[in-house]
């Protein structure tokens, strides 16, 4: 048996629940070990043992439950990968701001008291209805992408609340604007309740946009340990010197450093001797002596002798490499009382749904001459109150962002646990 852990991205994840169906397909697949899937970092790590699967069973066993894993990127990906999030999270801010700005307009129509002091037309239902469709169906167009995959599935998941919570309150009130006379001769009043709607998707909205702000400062951190690296290494062929990319360097180069430069990769010096900064790797300002025989590694820099040394650990097996690998997976990985929070949210959801029910039922037949207008407001009441993230979220953005901080003033953190 060969063990091996990989750390793949997963694309479509939204929720806590999306994180306990991703690691239960993977935890059934035969050969995994252990696998962690981390909401904040849009993650997942998995131990498994090579001889039985490889990163196909993986994202296949992804697959399966509506998400995708890319366990062959590039850094060409990486790149494309990038751009992605910037663009989404420019089109969440535009989401968020179009949906408060138009939830605000149909509020000051219809509250009672406050649309005493609004224009005539906003008091309009179907001018309400226009302002409502871009929030409902544009904004709010994520929450249905994901529900509807889970659904399918037979999931539930944060989502789903959300969307149950948003359209339940647009649809009663499109019914009472087209066909307000249906609603009085039943004796309710013809009141819509779309700002409930839109306000509620541009709340939610403007609370994913703040995680995606905090996970792309986070990933800063990890972007300044990269940028350590030197981009050139000097190498010595046939008694000349040839400045190549770091990428090209192989074990067993010989490579010269001149006083001031940076140490390319990992090596064992052949000839000279010097002192070398290594401050970014021990904290220790004061440089260490080195001479033939000594180790250096990548990223120190050399401060005031030249010397030759002969490559031995380059690309993804430098010291540097494996700091950034480290703080890596302590930010994907999971504090035991996350491993809590994401049992509970799994039950959570159908807990919720069952809940609302309820409380429909209660409401229509304890509730009066208005029943159905009682029970349809408490149960989007239920739902709404529920939606937010926060019990998944919470532990794994502040783990996230505490090693990132943590990273940047120098201070590496193995593991959240």
């Amino acid at each position: 048996m060969t063990e091996a852990k990989k750390t793949f991205p997963i694309k479509g994840m939204h929720c806590a629940s999306c994180v306990r169906v991703i690691e239960k397909s993977l935890s059934r697949t035969p050969g995994v070990k252990e696998a962690n899937v981390n909401l904040a970092t849009e993650k997942a790590t998995v131990t498994y043992d090579d001889t039985q699967c490889g990163p196909s069973q993986i994202a296949s066993a992804v697959s399966n439950v509506g998400y995708t894993a890319l366990v062959e990127q590039t850094r060409e990906d990486e790149d494309v990968e990038k751009k992605e999030k910037e663009k989404s999270l420019k089109t969440l801010r535009n989401k968020v701001a179009v949906s408060l700005s138009l939830g605000a307009l149909i509020l000051w129509g219809s509250f009672p008291g406050l649309m005493n002091t609004a224009p005539f037309f906003l008091k309009i239902p179907y001018v309400q209805l226009l302002l409502a469709i871009p929030v409902q169906f544009w904004a709010g167009l994520e929450f249905y992408r994901a529900t509807i995959p889970a659904l399918k599935h037979r999931l539930a998941n944060m989502d789903t609340l959300v969307a149950l919570g948003t359209i339940v309150p647009f649809s009663f009130s499109a019914f009472i604007t087209f066909f307000p006379d249906v609603v009085k001769n039943i004796g309710m009043e013809p009141m819509p309740y779309f700002d409930v709607s839109t306000i509620v998707i541009g709340l939610i909205l403007l609370g994913r946009y703040f995680e995606a702000k905090a996970k792309a400062g986070t990933s800063e951190a990890i972007k300044k340990l990269i940028g350590l690296q030197a981009k050139t290494a000097r190498i010595v062929r046939d008694g000349k010197e040839i400045d190549i990319p770091i990428e090209q360097v192989v074990i067993g180069n010989i490579i010269r450093v001149r006083p001031g430069e940076k140490i390319s990769v990992d090596g064992e010096i052949v000839e000279g001797e010097s002192s070398v900064d290594e401050s970014m790797l021990t904290g220790e300002s004061i440089p260490v002596d080195k001479a033939k025989g000594d180790t250096v590694v990548g990223a120190t820099i050399n401060k005031s002798g030249t010397f030759t040394y002969k490559a031995t650990k380059v690309g993804s097996d430098t010291m540097l490499s494996q700091i950034i690998k480290l703080v890596t997976e302590a930010q994907g990985s999971k504090a035991p009382i996350q491993r809590i929070a994401d049992a509970i949210s799994s039950y959570f959801v159908p807990i919720v749904i069952m809940l609302a029910f309820l409380t429909f039922g209660i409401w229509y037949v304890f509730g009066g001459s208005q029943a159905f207008l009682f029970a349809l407001l408490n149960t989007v009441a239920v739902l709404i109150i529920a939606c937010p993230c926060a019990m998944g979220l919470a532990t794994p953005t502040a783990i996230m962002v505490g090693t990132g901080i943590g990273a940047e003033h120098g201070i590496l953190i193995k593991d959240a646990e």
